[in-house]
């Protein structure tokens, strides 16, 4: 059972370490807005600040609730230790479930038939421009194999672990290669990327 608390009264915890970028927070809003849901915050009693409450989970919704100039937000209240308060802020964010590709497509495939590429866009992680992708995959692939969980798509998803300057170098030759060559997004970049350089003049190792 939650309890509605005066966003006056929750204090992001100093050490959340989870941000959200700037795009993600704009579908964030945008679902918030139009849904008028969320994921209830996690908080505490705080430590200091006397009738005032630290949140644990939910900083991201916390800062869309603020923009929308809503007055409260829905809260769980734990009791717990600044030990515990630590810990769960070091797992809140971490241990989530990933999604299964097929049955995601799927999803998708079915939120398209009720939403533009645009419109979805705003609300999912995909881009406008992967969604308008995923739309032809069933005239590509055939419709009624596509929706089968058992089928296994010519999509992949691929996950780097990049640091920052790595992130900055391969983003801009991504954006880069989409200026030069006319481009859509970053998975045609990358695809682009892979061809030229399989296509260079093999060299010698010496």
């Amino acid at each position: 059972m939650y309890e509605e608390v005066a966003l006056g009264k929750l204090l992001p915890h100093p050490q959340n370490a989870n941000k959200l970028s700037r795009m993600f927070a704009k579908k964030l809003k945008c679902n918030i807005d139009e849904l008028g849901k969320y994921e209830t915050l996690t908080v505490r009693r705080h430590p200091s600040a006397r009738g005032s409450f630290q949140v644990l989970n939910g900083h991201a919704p916390l800062a869309v609730l603020q923009d929308l100039n809503v007055s409260k937000a829905k809260c769980d209240i734990w009791d717990v230790s600044d030990s515990q308060a630590r810990l769960f802020l070091a797992i809140l964010n971490r241990l989530r479930g990933s999604d299964v590709p097929e049955l995601r497509m799927s999803l998708l495939l079915g939120l398209l038939q009720e939403r533009s590429e645009k419109d979805l866009s705003a609300h999912v992680p995909e881009t406008a421009s992967n969604l308008t992708k995923l739309a032809r995959l069933p005239e590509e692939v055939g419709r009624e194999d596509i929706r089968k969980p058992t089928h296994r798509p010519d999509v992949i998803i691929v996950d780097f672990y990049l640091n920052p300057e790595q992130h900055r170098t391969v983003m801009a030759a991504l954006d880069k290669i989409c200026t030069e060559f006319g481009l859509n997004d970053s998975s045609e970049a990358l695809t682009r990327m892979a061809e030229l350089f399989l296509q260079r003049p093999r060299t010698r190792a010496t």
